[in-house]
């Protein structure tokens, strides 16, 4: 962990990775649902401006009134911010552009199914870049993924 990190948990023997990670899916499980609220008022663009607007404005209130945001840490290295820039386009701004589209089309509970592909993506490009065979566990968990999603489209 770094010394300027905003700690909500913290981990050890009571709080694991694991549990944050199902909050984390919990509350992106409901998302989708409220962004399909949101979609019957405003166009996938503005609803993607907005939304970054308001992550911004948030994550920016959190850190200042906490204290936390060292400005030094954050433009002292020019490979983060060019990373982080390239997962903003594609994630943050792209895919999510996308994602409203999607579920401007269909259900949340279709829409999130078949993005839930994302590990199976990460998976096989892992692959590709590293050039590295996952585990036999990794490789049927991934097949799971897409039998899946496979049944949720031919619902």
């Amino acid at each position: 962990m770094y010394d300027d990190e905003l700690v909500i948990f913290q981990t050890g023997d009571t709080v694991k990775g694991e549990f944050i990670a199902i909050l984390v899916a919990v509350l992106w499980g409901i998302s989708p649902i409220i962004e399909k609220k949101a979609l019957n008022h405003i166009e996938p663009s503005s609803a993607v401006f907005l939304r970054i607007m308001m992550d911004f404005a948030f994550i920016s209130i959190i850190f200042l009134t906490a204290g936390k945001l060292n400005t030094n840490a954050l433009f002292s290295n020019i490979k983060p911010i060019i990373y982080l820039a390239i997962v903003s386009l594609l994630a943050g701004v792209t895919a999510q552009y996308l994602f409203y589209r999607a579920l401007e089309a269909s259900t949340p509970s279709r829409v999130v199914v078949i993005t839930s592909m994302y590990p199976l993506i990460t998976i096989l490009t892992t692959i590709v870049l590293s050039r590295s065979i996952p585990s036999a566990k990794v490789i049927f968990g991934a097949f799971l993924v897409f039998i899946g999603v496979f049944l949720v489209v031919n619902a």
